[in-house]
């Protein structure tokens, strides 16, 4: 297979992947609100999808090195969809939260592992990671703004059905990714993780990453509650999501050549700060017009900020131990960080109402901008080496 048709492949896995979540995401809250579920369930059903993000993608990482990925992520893919099957037929708080463990576990088993072999094949090959994970981002939006749509037209019955048929597509094409190039890479070797995790800056920055996406907990499971709240339909909450992720795909498209003109630390400075601004605005909700202008921010606090975090991490790593540091990056970010901010949202939510749980949001990002300043500044390379 030619390295462009190994792209063509990756960047429709992406689509497919992306456009699942891009008709899960924005009516996950409000699909789980007709189901009866009060805001603290809404807000621990969607911790758990994060939650499993922490010790799902190293755990499938280690069963990779045995079954080889594969394998691992068409079956991954495949469990996933029928775990969504199986939600057509749940309907109180206990079952759902069983099948949520599950399709969750090995949903979380797949994105890392993609995004290390085409990171990787992107460097074999002189191209970007931005211009292929654009693609995921593309589906997203397609299905943000379909989803709307249909619910809209036909109500929520159409949102399982219409995720499983995205997942099943997904899988179908997963079995043709490069996976067989620099297979045994994809899945880093053990020896000497434990040495790299003791840099100063790798503590820090981790830290601020589980803050970040912290902030977004809230976003992820009330915005489209919160945006119901203020009077407006389904189909503005896909228009409001769609337009924050078209956003996002610019931002990659162009994405490399901004990092190489700033540098990868500007760049995450500006990703917080930005995140910070858009939750606080989104808390007071001046009007519309305010509101879809701070979701072009969203070029920053997802985008930006996955971009460079990417590459940050994929250079504080050597090469057999890539793997491992983006699933560690995928596990505390997107794993712990989501499901203490979703967690967090749901009770602030009832203690607090919808705006004071996004101006909180804003303060852990600001938070999270002084630990990236520990992460980011000259120092010493490792702390506490010798004793590991």
């Amino acid at each position: 297979m030619t390295g462009q048709r190994q792209g063509r492949w990756l960047a429709l896995y992406y689509a497919l992947y992306f456009s699942a979540l891009g008709a899960f995401m924005p009516y996950w809250g409000p699909y789980l609100q007709q189901q009866g579920q009060t805001a603290l369930e809404i807000g621990v059903l969607t911790a758990t999808i994060q939650a499993t993000k922490v010790l799902a993608p190293n755990i499938w990482g280690l069963m990779a090195v045995r079954w080889g990925v594969s394998r691992i992520v068409p079956g991954a893919a495949l469990a996933t969809a029928l775990g969504f099957l199986a939600l057509i037929w749940a309907h109180d708080f206990f079952t759902i939260f069983l099948i949520t463990i599950g399709f969750s576990f090995f949903w979380a088993a797949t994105l890392p592992l993609v995004d290390i072999t085409t990171l990787e094949w992107a460097e074999r090959n002189g191209a970007a990671y931005g211009r292929i994970r654009l693609w995921g981002s593309i589906g997203f939006i397609l299905l943000a703004l379909g989803m709307g749509w249909l619910v809209a037209r036909y109500g929520m019955p159409v949102f399982l059905p219409v995720i499983v048929v995205f997942l099943l597509a997904a899988w179908w094409s997963s079995r043709y990714l490069p996976f067989a190039v620099g297979g045994a890479a994809i899945v880093a070797q053990r020896p000497a993780l434990r040495h790299e995790l003791w840099r100063r800056d790798l503590l820090f920055f981790f830290a601020a990453c589980v803050l970040e996406q912290a902030s977004h907990g809230p976003y992820y499971a009330f915005y489209s509650i919160y945006i119901g709240d203020h009077g407006l339909g389904s189909t503005a909450v896909g228009l409001l999501w769609g337009f924050a992720v078209l956003c996002e795909v610019l931002f990659f498209a162009m994405g490399e050549r901004i990092i190489q003109r700033l540098g990868l630390n500007r760049v995450l400075y500006a990703s917080f700060l930005l995140t910070a601004l858009r939750w606080a605005v989104i808390g007071l909700w001046p009007d519309l017009s305010w509101i879809i202008a701070v979701q072009t921010l969203h070029a920053a606090s997802y985008g930006a900020f996955h971009l460079a975090a990417v590459h940050w991490v994929y250079q504080r790593f050597p090469a057999l131990l890539r793997a491992r540091g983006q699933a560690l990056y995928a596990s505390l970010a997107y794993g712990l960080g989501g499901a203490l901010g979703a967690l967090g949202g749901g009770w602030a939510w009832q203690q607090m109402g919808g705006p004071g749980t996004f101006y909180a949001a804003a303060a852990l990002s600001l938070l999270g901008t002084v630990l990236l300043v520990a992460a980011l500044r000259p120092g010493p390379a490792k702390l506490g080496a010798e004793s590991c």
